[in-house]
């Protein structure tokens, strides 16, 4: 993959843009996209053949035909393509501006990485992020960007949200 891409799909603080579902190009819109062309006539075979007691599964298919409509059309452009300072996914952030002022792509190519600036934010944002920022940073520094995106480009982008379920630990 080209550098410019490369650098659109992972977030200067490390996330991973192209698996976040807002992003126009990234992994979730080009599903989403995908399945509404396999989805191409669906509705209207079904309404036409489906007998009567499943009538109803036409209502939820159009509930989901919408849903990933929206997903194929998203409008978010990466945090590096963002206008204006502090602009990204979480309001105010201060690494798209900070990457750009000590003049490398990633936090973790920085030698102030992990900086305190960036810690102080994330704390106040959300610890999970500030951690997601420091292990991102500091495994594209141990193995390089092209190596830390094929680790992640098939990881959700909300995975350390994910609650755990019964019987798992917290």
């Amino acid at each position: 993959m080209d550098r410019e891409k490369l650098f659109h799909y992972v977030a200067p603080c490390s996330l991973l843009c192209y698996t976040c579902p807002g992003l126009k190009d990234g992994a979730v819109a080009e599903c989403a996209s995908k399945l509404c062309r396999y989805f191409e006539g669906y509705y209207d075979f079904n309404d036409a053949n489906l007998p009567e007691k499943f009538r109803g599964m036409l209502d939820e298919f159009k509930v989901f035909h919408n849903r990933l409509e929206r997903y194929s059309r998203r409008h978010c452009p990466g945090c590096r393509n963002n206008p204006g300072a502090n602009t990204g996914c979480i309001p105010g952030c201060v690494v798209p501006e900070c990457v750009k002022a000590h003049g490398v792509n990633f936090c973790g190519d920085c030698p102030e990485f992990p900086c305190q600036k960036a810690r102080e934010f994330f704390d106040t944002v959300n610890p999970v992020i500030g951690a997601d920022w420091e292990n991102g940073g500091q495994r594209i520094r141990d193995v390089g960007i092209d190596a830390y995106f094929e680790e992640k480009k098939d990881v959700s982008h909300y995975i350390s949200y994910k609650k755990p379920t019964d019987g798992e630990n917290a």
